[in-house]
């Protein structure tokens, strides 16, 4: 166990790093850039419990970032839409690895690869994206129905992983999947305005996930 918390202490580290570079160069247009997040606060390294709640917050923030990152960059045709997209899907790799840390490899590997898991559903909004660029609505609707079953199979996943009941996990992840295809949604429209506040309101969401898992797995594994 300590050595799973060295490793976090570690990956929130290198994290705190890089959220101020991408949140600060977020989106393809001036409008959007306006929409960076501030820098989140720094970790605690007062408690295990408080060092891991970090942690969660920190990637999945960046998770937010890189994701209306690459959907506004993606939806507008722009070069730097598949750098973004790699750099989405390594911060869902550092996740899973994270998962890993506290519940096994195998808990990791299905986090990230098991159908309608984490890196389905980042492919879910790629696909969005795309048939949103494309005017296609039957693409659209098609990605949506895999990112609703996203949310039920994957807070299934980390309902049982945490405790927590698996209705609040699914209604999160729900919620957070709206705030990313309202947000892209507003930005294909050119509602700068809009897309700007649900860029904030998205970002800010995921600490609210990170806190919500973070507790229930302080209590489970009885970590102060």
């Amino acid at each position: 166990m300590k050595r799973s918390f060295l490793f976090l202490l570690v990956l929130a580290a290198i994290v705190a790093t890089s959220i101020g570079v991408i949140s600060a160069t977020a989106g393809t247009s001036s409008k959007t850039a306006e929409a960076a997040p501030p820098a989140a606060p720094q970790a605690t390294n007062g408690s295990p419990s408080a060092d891991l709640r970090v942690t969660l917050d920190r990637l999945l923030g960046e998770h937010a970032v890189l994701a209306q990152n690459a959907t506004n960059s993606g939806v507008t045709g722009s070069k730097s839409f598949p750098a973004t997209a790699k750099s989405l899907d390594r911060n869902s790799v550092e996740l899973s690895k994270a998962i890993a840390s506290l519940y096994g490899k195998n808990a990791g590997d299905v986090f990230l690869n098991g159908k309608f898991q984490w890196r389905d559903h980042t492919q879910f909004f790629v696909d969005s994206t795309v048939a949103l660029a494309k005017n296609d609505k039957a693409g659209q609707a098609k990605a949506v129905a895999n990112l609703t079953r996203y949310t039920k199979e994957h807070g299934a996943f980390l309902a049982k992983a945490t405790g927590l009941p698996k209705l609040a996990v699914q209604n999160d992840l729900l919620a957070h999947v709206l705030e990313l295809k309202n947000q892209l949604d507003a930005y294909a429209k050119g509602d700068y305005a809009r897309s700007t506040a649900l860029y904030r309101q998205s970002y800010n969401h995921m600490f609210e996930t990170g806190d919500l898992l973070a507790g229930a797995i302080a209590k489970q594994k009885n970590l102060r």
